[in-house]
């Protein structure tokens, strides 16, 4: 339930917090005097879309705020708290605008997007504008009324996903068949591509491994010479090793003498042992050197091979290995393409058969609220000064699936006796239409999850005793609802149990607009202003005393 509305720098108001009670409250007042201000403010709370032109001239910034209680609400607490936003059973969201248009908003104190406000504004409150009637005119309109009306979110979802899924099915389908397109000429690229490597069989590493020995022969002579050289100039007659034998004779001869050398020897003797090592290695590594030229024949015609399939697909020689298994992946895939083209048009089949299965149930539920939604919008039409009126929901089956299930929905209505029912746009006039939208704005709010209801002007075009049902069907509502209308009607006004007044007032070349709860003598003074002209006389105060006395006295 909304408790709270504080505004501050919104158009003409400067700073005004208002109260809202249970049951049913009307909110009159000249026209231009601010109603539709308050809408706007409520709006911005509710997370609409904000404009810097309501900030108040002259002023930074807007300021608003809307306290509700939640105490009847627990799927709202359960959504504020799955956001982590939970504050102790109340709600209290803001929004600010500046003059520049930047906005910002916050529940529970907390900084959330604006989107976030439109969420929960959603689950507690639901506005009528005096304009519906227009909306209803249309069949996706229609189908949404009727779905309020049934109260079925579980089979809305469940349509909703099944199709969902059908159609991500399809989707899918679809671009497995595009691949397809040239199905044919994609496999017999690839098995060539496979053959091809099938048949030169690159190993991993073999290039680097071929290319280090290809070097080698190349190179044998070369190879062997440099060795036999090495070797001699280390083993060799006054060689390397011989040298260092000499030096170490001599160092020895005195070592007695000078115990400062024993380090030097040392070396000397490690350095003969590291060159002797070294010359058997390099003896050996000689004799391993076969001069082959068939061998380094087969081992050129290899790389060649290796080369050539590499140049071919643009890739190193290294790569021919991930190179080949790419290909045979691709090969793989397009070969189970055929297979996955059959399952997945089993799962579409299956899918779709899920689907139809929702939109059964769903069309069931809607043919048995169809039926309870005319007879109660028939004898509100009866009501609102049409007797004769008769009111259908006519299902009929859509041309093609969607998310919300395989009907299309067509409200009919006759406003005449002997005439046949047909499509609402087709046989009511404005009147009949304005008073036709006010019946299934009532119906619907009857049966409605929401605890806060505002009609906004819904009653224009009506008057007389039309407009003493109006106003007693919106205290009807009140009973176990809490419901805001704005309105020109005396007769609407005084079947409020609570009746707020606008006004709008210069002062200091400022304008302001003021909002106050009226006493009794304050409802009749209002309600003879709006039945009465320029002038009010003592009669019609007489009369706006009797109609309010009347209004309050019932108890429907």
């Amino acid at each position: 339930m909304l408790q709270e509305l504080s505004i501050q720098n919104l158009a003409l108001i400067e700073n005004l917090t208002l109260n809202f009670k249970n049951g049913f409250s009307t909110l009159t007042g000249e026209t231009g005097a601010g109603k539709s201000i308050l809408l706007d403010a409520l709006g911005l709370a509710l997370g609409e879309r904000a404009d810097s032109a309501l900030v108040r001239h002259n002023t930074a910034r807007a300021d608003v705020s809307a306290l509700f209680d939640l105490e009847q609400l627990p799927h709202v607490q359960d959504w504020l708290i799955e956001q982590e936003l939970d504050d102790d059973r109340q709600c209290y969201l803001r929004r600010t605008v500046t003059s520049e248009g930047r906005s910002k908003a916050y529940i529970n104190g907390r900084p959330i997007p604006a989107s976030q406000l439109k969420s929960i504004g959603n689950l507690l409150i639901d506005i009528h504008g005096q304009h519906e009637h227009q909306s209803l005119l249309s069949g996706h309109q229609q189908l949404t009324l009727l779905d309020a009306y049934a109260n079925h979110p579980k089979l809305l979802d469940s349509s909703k996903n099944y199709f969902k899924h059908w159609q991500g099915l399809k989707h899918k389908l679809d671009h497995l068949l595009s691949d397809q397109a040239d199905f044919h000429s994609k496999l017999e690229l690839l098995q060539f591509q496979h053959n091809e490597f099938e048949e030169t069989a690159p190993l991993p590493g073999e290039f680097a491994e071929l290319s280090e020995e290809q070097s080698k022969l190349s190179h044998a002579s070369e190879i062997k010479q440099a060795c036999q050289n090495a070797y001699e100039a280390i083993e060799g007659e006054r060689g390397a090793s011989d040298q260092l034998n000499q030096a170490i004779h001599e160092l020895e001869s005195i070592i007695d003498f000078s115990p400062a050398l024993e380090s030097s020897l040392k070396q000397l003797n490690s350095a003969l042992i590291e060159a002797q090592e070294a010359a058997s290695e390099i003896q050996s590594q000689a004799e391993s050197v076969e001069i082959d030229p068939l061998y380094l024949q087969t081992i050129d015609e290899r790389l060649t091979q290796l080369f050539g399939l590499a140049k071919k697909y643009h890739i190193d020689p290294e790569e021919l290995i991930e190179k080949q298994q790419q290909i045979e992946q691709s090969l793989q895939e397009l070969e189970a393409s055929d297979q996955s083209v059959d399952e997945l048009k089993t799962e579409i089949e299956q899918a779709w058969s899920d689907y139809q299965t929702a939109a059964k149930a769903l069309s069931q539920s809607r043919h048995k609220a169809a039926k309870k939604l005319a007879k109660i919008v028939t004898d509100g039409m009866q009501q609102l000064g049409m007797p004769n009126g008769q009111f259908e929901v006519r299902l009929d089956e859509s041309a093609t699936a969607s998310a919300t299930g395989l009907d299309k929905v067509e409200f009919r209505v006759t406003a005449n006796k002997g005439q046949p029912l047909q499509a609402l746009a087709k046989v009511a006039s404005g009147g009949e239409l304005s008073r036709i939208s006010l019946a299934i704005q009532v119906a619907t709010a009857e049966v409605a999850s929401l605890p806060t209801l505002i009609f906004d002007e819904v009653d224009v075009g009506i008057g007389g005793g039309i407009a003493e049902v109006v106003g007693q069907k919106m205290r009807q509502l009140g009973q176990h609802k809490q419901i805001l209308s704005i309105t020109h009607l005396a007769q609407v006004a005084s079947h409020g149990h609570c009746h707020l007044h606008i006004s709008k007032q210069t002062e200091a070349d400022q304008t302001f607009t003021h909002v106050m709860e009226l006493d009794e003598n304050g409802r009749i003074e209002e309600l003879a202003r709006m039945m009465g002209g320029l002038k009010i006389t003592e009669q019609t105060r007489n009369h706006a005393q009797e109609m309010l006395k009347v209004a309050q006295q019932k108890t429907t």
